[in-house]
């Protein structure tokens, strides 16, 4: 049986669909070639084969939806010829390829909800979060596992008109103010634009409500943003969770869903806690919680159990209805209250004259005796029935399963599923150290740009504090070669004029006049000899102003320059928050990718494990058993497996 060779490939639309947002290590052709082994051109003619096989022996499973094809284009194939879901059963159920044998298996569809999901083995080494979009898929498989029309007619892009309109018109000012607050909101919230069509409908509108409509993680996570994604997957949790297991919060100014919980209070075991108020719930009737030893009304289970202690010879209490079993003959009923009442009636015990309304209890116990004998009896011959029918059973499938492990076509094609798993560890691991890789090469080069433009600005602000110091240095000296001209034509003016007014009377030539010193000039002397005992403090105090008035400048420049390397700071940390964020959305898509391959590989798996066992029971007409799937082993993300992070 060379059922080993039949390998479909893995066209499942939630696999992956590769569009321009999905990381390059993803690439479906790898995939198939590294882990299945097969050419990508030959993934649909091999998958035709396979479904052809089990449609020929009577397993009814249907084609996998999808929304790519393995060359990435899009799938205009019809699935209307696939037949109907694999059926899943655990009972006993006639095998239709052999003869008259008898099978008991869990079979399971080729499909989304054939296999159940493995626990998400989701790899974040950035962001740490309880909600991811794994509960997206869950709750896809769970409203609607046969929907395999397209979901969504995306149209071209909407064609933007660049005439300007006029700015004095009031509607154009209003649109410039409205694209200008939406403008800096966008780059407040550092949001990518959508590489999306602008139009996107939804098909057929009919098919409501809208949680049977499925969406691509890969567009809400480009589309929404992280506020959005949250509230999003919110609702989600809350719609895959079933109507009848939906728990509020009882308190009417608070309303919170309430998740599912995973530990139980061992304190309060019915009742949870909303996250919100901190509000205690009663998981039975949803209501406000219930004091400690009250039962709840609601609780259907619990008057199930009284009516059966009822049957059984119990009665309530009167007095603090607890249930008390009738030990003796009598109809005389004591609880442990003291309380005395009639077994048949429930009337108060007079210790006197008995039952209050004289009740024949002799005919009722006795007719009570009959009914329990009787009760026992059909148990008892119910269960030897049952213990035959579970031996004879168990024989069977032991010895089904004897003849399945020694089989060696089963042991073949276990080994070649093994080898495939061993495959998809390896390319696993291989992807993801290429994709960290890549991660840490990215980061490093957009921390070394960062780098090299925080030195330029450094340098730049170095040159230009530099350059005003020597201006201001400059400065100066041409002021004090001013101030200390002025202080020489001060002084030559005073000698000047003390030689003027010392020469009084004078005279060298006799024909030239006489010198006169008049009080204009003493007067102005004496004025000149108050501007030389000033000099000095005036020439010093313009030093000063000018001194003030360059640190003044020096200090606007530092601070100007603090401030734009704290700008470049900001911006540059936004990039890397902004790459470290597409980094950890990169890593959630390829968690989720190979959650799903592995998913696929399951469902392969079972599937031609069932069509071995249908070929083999024709073959020798004997009964044979399923072999489990290979069993997954349990890996741990450690220090090792990640790469070590670049910090800046």
């Amino acid at each position: 049986m060379a059922i080993s060779a039949l390998r479909p490939p893995l066209t499942d639309g939630d696999a992956i669909a590769m569009d321009v947002t999905a990381p390059p290590e993803l690439a479906e052709s790898s995939f198939l070639t590294e882990v299945l082994q097969i050419s990508p051109g030959d993934a649909s003619a091999i998958l035709d084969s396979l479904m052809a096989r089990a449609a020929s022996l009577g397993i009814a499973a249907s084609r996998p939806s999808t929304a790519l094809s393995t060359t990435g284009q899009p799938n205009t194939s019809s699935t209307a010829d696939s037949s109907v879901t694999l059926e899943t059963s655990h009972a006993r159920t006639a095998s239709t390829g052999s003869k008259a044998s008898v099978s008991t298996t869990l079979t399971s569809a080729f499909s989304d909800d054939g296999i159940p999901e493995p626990a998400a083995n989701t790899v974040t080494r950035k962001r740490s979060r309880n909600l991811t979009f794994s509960y997206y898929d869950k709750y896809l498989a769970q409203v609607n596992p046969h929907l395999h029309q397209s979901k969504f007619i995306s149209f071209p892009p909407t064609e933007r008109h660049n005439s300007t309109p006029s700015l004095f018109s009031v509607s154009s000012r209003k649109s410039y103010l409205a694209g200008l607050r939406h403008g800096l909101f966008k780059i407040s919230r550092r949001r990518k634009s959508s590489p999306f069509p602008e139009a996107i409908i939804m098909y057929a509108p009919t098919r409501l409500p809208l949680h049977t409509v499925e969406i691509w993680l890969t567009w809400l996570q480009s589309i929404l943003t992280r506020e959005e994604q949250n509230v999003f997957l919110k609702a989600v949790q809350q719609f895959s969770t079933p109507w009848e297991a939906r728990i509020f919060c009882s308190n009417p100014s608070c309303g919170e869903f309430i998740p599912p919980r995973i530990k139980i209070d061992p304190r309060h075991p019915f009742q949870v806690t909303c996250r919100k108020c901190q509000t205690r719930v009663c998981i039975m009737c949803k209501r406000d919680a219930h004091p400690v030893g009250h039962d709840c009304p609601s609780d259907t289970e619990l008057e199930a159990v009284l009516k059966i202690g009822e049957a059984s010879g119990w009665r309530r209490c009167y007095k603090c209805r607890t249930l008390v079993e009738l030990t003796q003959g009598c109809s005389h009923m004591t609880c442990r209250c003291k309380a005395q009442f009639c077994y048949v009636c429930g009337g108060v015990w007079d210790g006197t004259v008995g039952c209050a309304n004289y009740c024949n209890g002799e005919e009722v116990l006795e007719r009570r005796r009959i009914e329990e004998a009787e009760r026992l009896a059909a148990r008892e011959a119910e269960e030897a029935l049952k213990k035959e029918v579970a031996e004879k059973e168990a024989a069977e499938r032991l010895e089904a399963e004897k003849r399945t492990q020694e089989s060696p076509e089963f042991q073949a094609l276990q080994e070649t599923q093994i080898q495939e798993m061993e495959r998809y560890h390896t390319f696993e691991r291989k992807t993801k150290w290429l994709m960290w890789t890549r991660h840490s090469e990215e980061k490093l080069a957009l921390v070394e740009k960062h780098s090299g433009a925080i030195e330029k600005m450094k340098d730049r602000h170095l040159k230009t504090s530099a350059t005003l110091e020597d201006r201001q240095v400059q400065a100066e000296l041409e002021l004090r070669s001013t101030l200390e001209q002025s202080e020489r034509n001060v002084r030559i003016r005073l000698k000047h004029m003390e030689a003027y007014c010392d020469g009084l009377g004078q005279n060298t030539l006799e024909d030239m006049p006489k010198r006169t010193v008049t009080e204009r000039d003493l007067r102005e002397l004496g004025q000149q000899y108050n501007v030389e005992k000033n000099m000095k403090q005036l020439h010093q105090a313009k030093i000063n102003v000018m001194r003030d008035r360059q640190a003044k400048a020096l200090e606007e420049l530092l601070q100007r320059q603090e401030s734009e390397l704290e700008s470049l700071l900001e911006k540059n940390a936004a990039e890397i928050e902004d790459l470290e964020l597409s980094f950890a959305d990169e890593d959630d898509v390829l968690a989720t990718t190979f959650q799903r391959r592995k998913r696929i590989l399951e469902k392969r798996w079972e599937l031609s494990l069932r069509i071995l066992q249908k070929d083999l029971e024709a073959e020798k007409g004997v009964r044979y058993s399923t072999l489990g799937l290979p069993e997954w082993p349990q890996q741990k993300e450690s220090v090792d497996d990640n790469l070590s992070a670049v910090e800046e």
